[in-house]
C-alpha cells in the first residue's frame, strides 16, 4: 500500500485515505473461499484460490475440490462522498464494486458442489458471514461442464461463475469548513446594468 500522507483539506495537496486498507487480492479470493467452504462443507485444504505465490500440489482424481478466485471488478460511476461533523471533521466515500468471480469444482462431484454452492448461497443466514465482509449476492450463470485430460484421464470439472458486489469505504481528512470570505454578486436578470454587492460573506461556523 502507498505509504499515507499527512495532508489534510487545510493544509492542501494530495489526500491519502486514514482509514484500515478493504480487503483485497489474495486476501479476497480465500475470504471468498471460506465462504464456499462454510456452503458447500467442503474442507478448508479443499477449497483453493485460483491464483496463489506457491500452487499447491493437485488432489487425486477421485477427489472433489474447489478453486476459486475474482476475475474481474467493475466500480460504480458515482461513489458516495458521505460528510461526517465530528471533531474537525472527515469524509467517507463509499463505492460498491461489482465483482466476477469463478469457482471451478473438480473431481466426481463437482457438479453436485456447484449446485449446492449455487442454492446454499440463496439462504439468508448464509450471507449473513457475506455481508460481514462488506460482500452482498447478486447472482449466478450457468453451471457449465469443462472436464480436462490430465495424464490420459478424464479429470470431471464444473465451472459456476457468480456475481457480489463490495462495498469499500475510505476515510478522507477532509475537514468542516469553519468560514468563508466573500461577498454575494447579483444582475437584475438579463438587463445589462452594474453589478450590485447585496452582502459580505464572513461567517464563522463552529464545529458540531
Amino acid at each position: 500500500m502507498p505509504a499515507s500522507s499527512a495532508n489534510t483539506s487545510a493544509t492542501g495537496g494530495p489526500l491519502a485515505p486514514t482509514s484500515a486498507p478493504p480487503i483485497d487480492d489474495l486476501d479476497l479470493d480465500t475470504a471468498i473461499g471460506g465462504l464456499v467452504a462454510g456452503v458447500t462443507g467442503l474442507p478448508g485444504d479443499l477449497v483453493r484460490p485460483r491464483w496463489q505465490p506457491t500452487q499447491p500440489r493437485i488432489p487425486e482424481i477421485d477427489t472433489t475440490w474447489v478453486a476459486v478466485g475474482v476475475t474481474g471488478t467493475m466500480p460504480d460511476d458515482t461513489p458516495a462522498q458521505i460528510h461526517h461533523p465530528d471533531g474537525a471533521g472527515y469524509t467517507v466515500l463509499r463505492t460498491v464494486y461489482r465483482l466476477d468471480i469463478l469457482a471451478s469444482f473438480y473431481g466426481p462431484r463437482s457438479d453436485a458442489y456447484a449446485k449446492l454452492l449455487r442454492d446454499g448461497f440463496y439462504v439468508a443466514q448464509n450471507r449473513e458471514a457475506m455481508r460481514a465482509l462488506g460482500l452482498n449476492l447478486i447472482g449466478f450463470d450457468t453451471i457449465r461442464r469443462v472436464p480436462e485430460i490430465v495424464a490420459a484421464q478424464s479429470r470431471r470439472r464444473s465451472d459456476l461463475s457468480f456475481r457480489l458486489t463490495q462495498t469499500i469505504e475510505r476515510t478522507y481528512p477532509i475537514q468542516n469548513v469553519l468560514q468563508t470570505i466573500g461577498a454575494i454578486q447579483a444582475t437584475a436578470g438579463n438587463v445589462a446594468g452594474p453589478t450590485q454587492i447585496l452582502a459580505p460573506i464572513a461567517s464563522p461556523l463552529p464545529p458540531a
